[in-house]
This record gives structure tokens, C-alpha cells and sequence, in this order.
């Protein structure tokens, strides 16, 4: 195989070449399903009804095609030992050493988990600093936070850290006092304040973690290719405990490694970025990639949720291409631990898709990114496509049924029934076969996997929970969507990352319908279309038991269990990676969590931090100074429950009064204070407060 000495030297041919073997590949296999729908349509000749039903098989089929495609392409590049061209491959093996270009990483935080955030970033910041080239990259922790506590918290983290690592200079911390439009906001206003001192940037999520052998290569593979504008990693979901976490992260290596070969195949230097574990070129970024508004009532409503996809058209569209490191190790996530936080996510990511409608047809858009953007719509479109399509094809076939039973007659001539199987055969195909085929390409590596019969049981059991969930995710995409159509929006809200296990209660409010509805269709056929149940089972069957799927799939003990037998394992729990391990607290350390706002107040060395991280004002008016004395005097009455999160916010954004609030807090009598503030001195003077003062010996 010749070397790829560059992207530059990507010629135009071999990708037009390579996306006509994707379309062609795909559009025969979407014409072959549809030649089979018309031969079944047109037994007893079409209708209304079944011009519609045909219209409607054509996106659903053509979806399945295609993602078909993307894998049978991606397990005969793997299978041929790899692509040629893959822009990790420009670098020299071993890497060549020197300087690479000043990089910034980012790690935009909203109401995390201080603990788990910063023992991330401290793993990262380790892991570069041990590849001998830490002082080409800094790292920023960019705060959107609006719980105080956890303001206060990330603060004290983030000193403590650069305390423990010799980090200040290095790593740094800021809060924005305006949290306009959630992370692409956060980013921009980076971007705008210290965007010129770098030449890259590293985009992260909270749960993010890369090792520092993979940061350096992709600063120096963006180096070598003065035309990549963005490389986007193949980020692997580790660390999973419920069934659903150790369920799809079982899945990403079973047919990731497919679909993400196969999607390289096609796009090449037009590939996609995902908003986290991608560096970014950051001049023609800053310069090229502003989000445009779409059309609406409200700013928020202008605003596109889902960002890194326009960004991605907007760099391609500028002349830089984006690539697909998707064989690079060493970048990692974390899964949702539950279905319910999972369909959260999927709901923001719904409304985002849909927003991308007015981007397919945009002037200047690059065709690849088109297609990227079609696939995304498509991802939940299907779902109310599909419904119709189960609806009006049930329907069709009672009316069907009824007038064979009334003339006497065969319903289905046994052509129809023979082309109806060759369909249902080849639709089978096409969703299982990649499963089948990521087993193949799992063989060679099974003892990272548990051995042979453990990789083909995890196989089988990934199969099996993919069906029962389908159409769990059906009656919910669909509602997502109709949801997004009518205008009702969602917020960017912080995700749950830790409680894994839902209650019955929560579990009954939350996929009670969706049973419902399962049991309610199943009734209707097997009263009006008894003959449609068995086609019907598998849909029905996951709707009717969405509440104890739920509940099993959020189980760590049972998630726990899986693994006790081997199953669904996966490499990174053979041999934990050393970027991956010491991110979770010590037992014990957690035992007692301290209020941020008690800590501000009462901990000298807090309030002294946080007050030297405001922006002190010059003048200050006096109806504000009364404000916040009011403020003041209220927090010391009622404790911090008697203030709203906006007011003690507010309180916490003035140096002055912070300082005021500490020197009140410890000359008010004791008879003056609040319960909980008694309660907290008593915590604070028993040395069982959190921030330990030996961690600032070394100021």
C-alpha cells in the first residue's frame, strides 16, 4: 500500500470514484427493495393507499440501504487491512520530533461534577506533560455553570489541581457571568477573547478524556496538513456500569469500527464533526465558521442547537477539509446510564437535526456535507415515516383481508407471498448482517473481548436488547419530532451522568405510554387483523415491556453481573488505559458533600479565591449596594434556601459583597445566624470541611 504522504495529495478522481461506488452501492439496493414493494403492490393493482404506502418505503428502505452500505464498504476496507487514505497516516512512523503548534484545550462545563471533571482534566494534563511537549498546550476550563455550588466548587478544583500539578500558567479557569446559547456560545466567546494566541484548538466534553500521545499526534498531524481545518476522533464509551452504558459501548466496537470505515470511504476531507474529541484550526474557525440564524419568532429559537455539523459545512465550504481519525486510540467518552437520560439527549439532538433542514438546500453547502446533513435529518424522520407506514400497511391489509374473506377468495396470490418473503429476507439482511459481519472483524481480537463463545454471546445479547429497544426508540423519536414541528423547544440542561437506576414510579410516568399504545395496537389487530400479530410481535413486544426494559437496562447490579460472566466487555476493561484510571473519587472521600455557597462564605481561603476571580467595579450605585445588603441579610436569616439560585448568584458576582458576607458570618452572634449556618460552622470548626488547607501549602 503506497504511503498517503498528505492531504494535499488527495486527488479529486479518487474521491469522486469512491462516492459513486457508495451511491451507486446504495441506490441499487434501494432500487432492488423497491422493484420488490411494486411487485406486491401491484398483484391486485395499485391504489390511493398503496401509492402512498410506496412513497413512503422508498426513505424508509433507503435509509437501511445506505447505512448498509456505509458498512459493507467499511468491513472490506478493514478486511483489505485498512484505508490508504487516512489522514493519521501523513504522519511518519515513529512521529517526527520538534515543536508543534500552540494548542488550546477546552473543556466547556455546565453544573458537572467538579470531582469527576477535574480528575479528568488532571489525567489529561499528566498524560501531555509526559510526552515531553506540554508546553505547546494549555487547558481551559470554560464555566456556564448557574448552580452556585458548583461555581464555587469548580473554583476550589481548579486551584487545587493547579496547586497538586504545578499548573497555573497552564491551566486556567473562567467563568462566563452570560451564558448565551450553551456550549457553541461558550466556545465563540473563547474563541473571541483568546482565540488569536493559538493555532488549534481541542474541543472536549465533560466527560471527555484523550491521552496525551493522541493530542500530540493530532497537533502534529494538523501541522503536516496545512489544509485540514478540523480532525474529528472516534471517541470509545468506557467506563459503563448500568446495562445501557456496557450495552452501547459493547455495540461501538462490535459494528463502530464498520460503519466508521465506511463513512471515511465516502466522505474523505468532507467528513463531519461531532462538537468534542476533534481539534480545530482555529483562524479560518474563527473566521469562517460564525453561526448563521435560521428562521424564527425568538432568538433562541434562531439559534442552532445543534452547531458542530453547520460547522463543519462551513469549514468545508471555506476551502479546509474536515477529517475522520477514526482508527486513532486514546480518545474516550462516557454513555448516558439510563434509557430516560439517553432519550433526553436524543431530544436536543432531534430538534438540532431538524434545524439542519435549512442548511440541505443552502447556496455554497459542499455535496458531502449534504449528504451528512440528509442522513441526520433522516435519523429521526424515519421514526414518524415508519409509524405511518405500520399504520396505513395494517390498514391495507385488513381492507385486503375483508374483501378476500367476502369474494371467497385467496387473499395473497402466492406470487405476492414469495415477493413478500424475498423482502422481508433482504430487509433482514440488511439490519443484521452488519452485526454479523463486526463479529467477523472482532474475531481476531476476541480475547480483548472475553474469548470466542463470550464475543458471540455478547453478540447475541447486544442483537437481542437492539430489538427489544427499536421501537422504545420509535414511539419517542416520533414524539420528539412532532414535538419540535409544533415549536415546543428544549434548553440545554446538564446531563446526568451518575444515577443509573430508575424507580418503578419514574419508569411507569415516563414509559407508560409507550405501553400503553403496545397494548392498545395489540388489541386493534388481534380483533380486526389477527393474521398481522406475528408481523406485528417484535414492534409490539418492545413497546409492552419499555417499563421493565427501562428498569433492567439502568441496573448497575445487573450491568455488574454481565460482566462478573464476561459479557459485553470490552478491551478497555481487560487493560485499563492509563489516562482512564484514578478518575473516579476514593472511597470515602465522598462521604460528606460541602455546600459551595458555604464554603465561599465561611472557609477563608475560598472567599478569597473567589473574590480574586471577579472583576472588581470601579463605581458601584448605590441601589445595588442596598440590593445586595438585602441580599446579605436575608442569606444569614434564612440560610442559603431562603434565597433563589438568581439571587445568590448575583451575591456571588460581587467581590465586595462576598468579602462582606464572610466578615458578617463570623461576627454575628450566635443567636443571629441561621440553623444551617450554625450547623456549618459547627462542620468547618470540627476541620470536616472539604477544601483541606493542606492542599495550599505550596502557595
Amino acid at each position: 500500500m503506497k504511503p498517503f504522504c498528505g492531504t494535499d495529495s488527495l486527488k479529486p478522481d479518487v474521491i469522486s470514484l469512491r462516492q459513486a461506488l457508495f451511491l451507486a452501492t446504495g441506490a441499487g439496493i434501494t432500487i432492488c427493495g423497491i422493484l420488490l414493494m411494486v411487485a406486491i403492490l401491484r398483484v391486485d393493482g395499485f391504489s390511493v393507499l398503496e401509492w402512498v404506502l410506496l412513497g413512503l418505503f422508498v426513505p424508509l428502505f433507503g435509509q437501511i440501504a445506505f447505512g448498509f452500505t456505509i458498512a459493507l464498504w467499511g468491513f472490506l476496507i478493514l478486511l483489505a487491512g485498512g484505508d490508504r487514505y487516512q489522514v493519521m497516516r501523513t504522519l511518519p512512523e515513529p512521529p517526527a520530533a520538534g515543536p508543534v503548534g500552540a494548542t488550546a484545550i477546552v473543556l466547556p462545563v455546565f453544573n458537572e461534577d467538579p470531582d469527576r471533571t477535574f480528575r479528568g482534566l488532571e489525567s489529561m494534563f499528566r498524560s501531555v506533560e509526559a510526552t515531553g511537549a506540554g508546553g505547546a498546550f494549555d487547558f481551559f476550563v470554560l464555566s456556564d455553570s448557574n448552580d452556585p455550588d458548583r461555581w464555587v466548587e469548580e473554583e476550589t478544583e481548579w486551584l487545587r489541581l493547579c496547586v497538586k500539578c504545578q499548573g497555573f500558567g497552564r491551566i486556567f479557569y473562567r467563568k462566563r457571568r452570560v451564558s448565551l446559547h450553551g456550549k457553541s456560545g461558550n466556545v465563540a466567546d473563547f474563541c473571541r477573547r483568546w482565540g488569536k494566541r493559538y493555532q488549534y484548538l481541542l474541543v472536549l466534553d465533560a466527560d471527555s478524556v484523550m491521552s496525551g500521545e493522541t493530542i500530540l499526534r493530532l497537533a502534529r498531524v494538523m501541522d503536516a496538513n496545512p489544509r485540514a481545518g478540523i480532525v474529528q476522533t472516534s471517541p470509545q464509551i468506557v467506563r459503563g456500569k448500568s446495562v445501557l452504558q456496557r450495552f452501547v459501548q459493547f455495540a461501538t466496537r462490535l459494528v463502530g469500527p464498520l460503519f466508521a470505515a465506511g463513512s471515511n470511504f465516502w466522505h474523505l476531507g468532507g467528513g463531519n464533526y461531532w462538537g468534542h474529541n476533534a481539534i480545530i484550526r482555529l483562524k479560518p474557525f474563527i473566521e469562517q465558521c460564525v453561526l448563521p440564524e435560521i428562521p424564527g419568532h425568538t432568538a433562541a429559537a434562531r439559534h442552532i442547537l445543534s452547531h458542530d455539523t453547520v460547522e463543519a459545512a462551513l469549514m468545508h465550504q471555506a476551502g479546509y477539509q474536515v477529517w475522520f481519525a477514526y482508527q486513532e486510540e486514546g480518545s474516550y467518552e462516557e454513555g448516558p446510564p439510563n434509557l430516560t437520560e439517553s432519550l433526553k439527549r436524543d431530544r436536543r439532538w432531534c430538534q438540532g437535526n431538524l434545524q439542519h433542514f435549512w442548511f440541505l438546500f443552502a447556496p455554497g453547502t459542499p455535496f458531502t456535507n449534504r449528504i451528512h446533513i440528509f442522513f441526520g435529518l433522516m435519523a429521526y424522520l424515519t421514526a414518524p415515516l415508519l409509524v405511518f407506514f405500520i399504520g396505513l400497511s395494517s390498514w391495507d391489509s385488513h381492507v385486503k383481508q375483508r374483501f378476500a374473506v367476502y369474494v371467497a377468495e385467496p387473499w395473497v396470490p402466492v406470487s405476492g407471498v414469495w415477493t413478500s418473503g424475498v423482502l422481508l429476507a433482504l430487509t433482514l439482511t440488511l439490519l443484521f448482517l452488519p452485526k454479523l459481519l463486526g463479529f467477523l472483524h472482532l474475531l481476531p481480537r476476541t480475547k480483548e473481548f472475553g474469548g470466542v463463545t463470550r464475543a458471540l454471546l455478547s453478540t447475541v445479547l447486544e442483537t437481542l436488547l437492539s430489538v427489544l429497544l427499536a421501537p422504545v426508540l420509535l414511539f419517542f423519536y416520533t414524539k420528539f419530532v412532532v414535538l419540535t414541528l409544533l415549536g415546543l423547544r428544549v434548553t440545554w440542561k446538564t446531563q446526568n451522568r451518575d444515577e443509573s437506576s430508575i424507580p418503578f414510579g419514574e419508569a411507569l410516568r415516563t414509559f407508560g405510554a409507550p405501553t400503553l399504545c403496545g397494548l392498545a395496537a395489540g388489541a386493534a389487530a388481534l380483533v380486526w387483523s389477527p393474521t398481522l400479530l406475528p408481523w406485528l410481535s417484535p414492534v409490539l413486544a418492545g413497546l409492552v415491556l419499555a417499563i421493565p426494559t427501562a428498569m433492567i437496562t439502568s441496573s448497575e447490579a445487573v450491568g455488574g453481573w454481565l460482566r462478573k460472566l464476561g459479557l459485553l466487555l470490552i478491551p478497555e476493561e481487560a487493560s485499563v488505559p492509563p489516562v482512564l484510571r484514578d478518575l473516579d473519587c476514593p472511597a470515602g472521600e465522598d462521604a460528606m458533600a460541602v455546600s459551595g455557597v458555604m464554603q465561599v462564605a465561611i472557609s477563608p481561603e475560598v472567599n478569597a479565591l473567589h473574590s480574586s476571580l471577579l472583576r472588581r467595579s470601579r463605581a458601584r450605585a448605590r441601589h445595588k449596594a442596598d440590593h445586595l445588603a438585602g441580599l446579605r441579610k436575608r442569606l444569614i436569616e434564612e440560610g442559603p434556601q431562603g434565597l433563589a439560585r438568581r439571587e445568590l448568584s448575583a451575591l456571588l458576582w460581587d467581590a465586595e459583597a462576598v468579602e462582606l458576607l464572610h466578615r458578617d458570618i463570623w461576627l454575628s452572634a450566635e443567636q443571629d445566624l441561621h440553623p444551617w449556618w450554625r450547623h456549618a460552622l459547627r462542620h468547618y470548626n470540627e476541620n470536616t470541611i472539604r477544601l483541606d488547607r493542606r492542599d495550599f501549602q505550596g502557595l
